[in-house]
């Protein structure tokens, strides 16, 4: 791949901007990675303008991790998912986001965003002491 798949993360709050701050405390700068906050007060339609109007700058195949399922981050990007070729993956955490960045040299489109999928799951877990 030439370039690498642009990462959009859409939450309420500026979520997103943290994550992805956190994510470059742990493995430095990354690039093409944007975060898009709905914040308090902004209409749905709003929103999705803000994020369309950055994906008509974009190339094909664009993964967007969204914070909860359901939610109008996650219901934006269904929408735009209509008219652009994206991937959405909901329940995003750090995990995702580096992980994503890393696949992403060797995966793309669907393959990505389930391997995603997989690295999320499996950084949510009920922690034990060892014994």
């Amino acid at each position: 791949m030439d370039e690498k798949t642009w990462i959009l993360v859409l939450t309420h709050g500026n979520a997103g901007e943290a994550l992805v701050k956190s994510a470059e405390m742990i493995i430095s700068t990354l690039e093409n990675v944007q975060a898009f906050s709905l914040l308090p007060g902004m209409s749905p339609e709003e929103f999705i303008e803000i994020v369309k109007a950055h994906l008509d700058n974009l190339r094909k195949g664009v993964l967007i991790l969204t914070d909860l399922f359901g939610g109008t981050p996650f219901n934006v990007a269904m929408a735009l998912s209509k008219n652009y070729d994206i991937n959405v993956v909901s329940g995003v955490n750090i995990a995702m986001i580096i992980e994503g960045d890393l696949l992403r040299n060797n995966l793309s489109g669907r393959e990505l965003a389930e391997a995603v999928q997989q690295v999320g799951r499996k950084a949510c877990c009920v922690a034990e002491m060892p014994q």
